[in-house]
């Protein structure tokens, strides 16, 4: 007696293997389905949280119109400006506008380093060069290879090499080059980014002589070829195509690109002859940060009159990225709830077709209900016997379900260009659906674990 509750659930489910095994199928769709959903939905607000308070989004750009021509953010205005060069100057614009916090230049730059492998390519250059007049029509030729004075080019930085390598202040990287950025001191506050090692740039060090660099952390893990501990590098040189760095601090890791890349001072910002690269084709940028969002409006406002009165009417070109991210965001929400409402609807869906069969099957069952009732069965285990096989299909689908949520919730953040969400959305996302669909499963264990045993006999006879 106690064995035979479960014999009949084993009984109805391999019974009608085809049926149960649809029936799961049907519980993995649509518990795979609407916990991708879910998750894409919170993952997606998580996201667009996360990304409105960086201080990327909390910032006005101040560029020449040429130059923002070459911006991947909207630009407010679109007027010619040949002639005009912004300069570290401007940042005193600032002053004049109180919601702004922090004001500071960026510029995307790049370091190559002088090793054994570029020298090798030097030699392979040297070695395939033409004769005579190579250096007359190729930028590759002898003029790329040899200094103003004549000299040769390639014993000069093997000589150089030679007396880094017998210096332990100096570092040789193996490394080929290292992408980052000329920055002025205020970038580092206007990040919230804190030196683990060393120390930041300071105001005094825009008139200094020495050339300073700050490392994220893994590009400091990337020139450090003796593993010594990283506050061991603070101080030391690293020898560049253009000179020497010193190494002034490392960053805290940031879990950002940033902790790949070096920051350099950009000391020349000062001087307009230096600042060509804000003309067509630089990439440098003035940038004013705003503690509240609320105000880059206002502060746009003031900033533009600035510029204005300095330059002329629609000499500069002020662009507020926020406005853009603010636009997509909102409509991967909307895509997001969307998906959610057609992988519910799906579920929902599933689940009445699951109760539907799920009730078929158990009015064929009416005569073995009336047996264990008249064997002393009470409604309480009629219950379980019917809710055991409810639980069975659901807790394999839901399992299933997991699985096919992982891959299709992964390739739907991708399509939206969303970073890997966390698997907690999904566990939960798996969890909620399968409580659902479990529900409609059990209806008909409540509407016919009530039977009398006669009367579920005589209708079964």
């Amino acid at each position: 007696m106690k064995n035979e509750p479960m014999l009949i659930v084993q009984r109805r489910f391999t019974g009608r293997i085809l049926e149960s095994g649809l029936l799961i199928l049907a519980v993995a769709l649509g518990v795979g389905a609407a916990a991708s959903g879910l998750s894409l939905l919170l993952h997606t607000n998580s996201y667009s949280r996360k990304m409105l308070e960086s201080p990327e989004y909390r910032e006005l750009i101040v560029s020449t119109q040429d130059n923002a021509s070459d911006m991947e953010t909207p630009l407010i205005e679109t007027v010619k400006g040949d002639d005009v060069i912004l300069t570290y100057e401007d940042l005193e614009a600032a002053e004049l506008v109180p919601q702004v916090s922090y004001a500071y230049l960026s510029g995307k730059s790049r370091m190559r380093f002088m090793n054994e492998q570029f020298l090798a390519e030097m030699q392979q250059m040297e070695a395939s060069r033409p004769e005579a007049g190579a250096g007359e029509n190729s930028p590759e030729g002898q003029d790329a290879l040899q200094p103003p004075d004549g000299g040769d080019f390639r014993e000069n930085m093997t000589s150089m090499m030679e007396e880094a390598a017998s210096d332990s202040s100096i570092i040789i990287p193996e490394i080929e080059e290292l992408y980052g950025y000329e920055v002025t001191p205020q970038f580092f506050s206007a990040w919230n980014l804190e030196a683990q090692f060393g120390s930041l740039f300071t105001q005094s060090d825009m008139n200094g002589t020495s050339d300073y660099v700050v490392l994220g952390i893994d590009a400091a893990r990337m020139i450090n070829l003796n593993d010594e501990p990283l506050e061991n590098l603070i101080g030391k040189k690293i020898l560049s195509m253009r000179d020497y760095y010193i190494i002034a601090g490392i960053l805290e890791e940031t879990g950002t690109a940033y902790d790949e890349s070096y920051f350099s001072l950009d000391k020349q910002a000062g001087f307009a002859g230096a600042m060509d690269r804000f003309r067509p084709g630089g990439n440098k940028q003035l940038r004013f940060t705003v503690a509240d969002p609320e105000d880059l409006d206002a502060a746009a406002e003031l900033l533009s009159s600035w510029f204005a009165s300095e330059y002329g009417e629609g000499q500069t070109v002020i662009s507020n990225p926020r406005e853009e991210a603010e636009k997509l965001m909102n409509r991967n929400r909307g895509i997001s709830y969307l998906i959610l409402f057609l992988s519910t609807a799906g579920l929902f869906i599933a689940s009445v077709n699951i109760s539907n069969i799920l009730m078929s099957r158990t009015l064929r069952m009416k005569k073995h209900v009336g047996i264990l009732k008249a064997l002393g069965a009470s409604n309480v285990s009629i219950l379980k016997l019917f809710s055991a096989e409810a639980a069975a299909i659901t807790a394999i689908g839901a399992i299933l379900g997991t699985i096919i949520a992982f891959p299709l919730a992964g390739a739907m953040e991708t399509a939206m260009g969303l970073e890997k969400g966390s698997w907690i959305l999904i566990f939960a996302g798996v969890l909620l659906s399968s409580i659902l669909t479990f529900a409609f499963s059990v209806i008909p264990s409540f509407q016919n674990s009530g039977f009398e045993a006669a009367e579920a006999m005589r209708q079964a006879g």
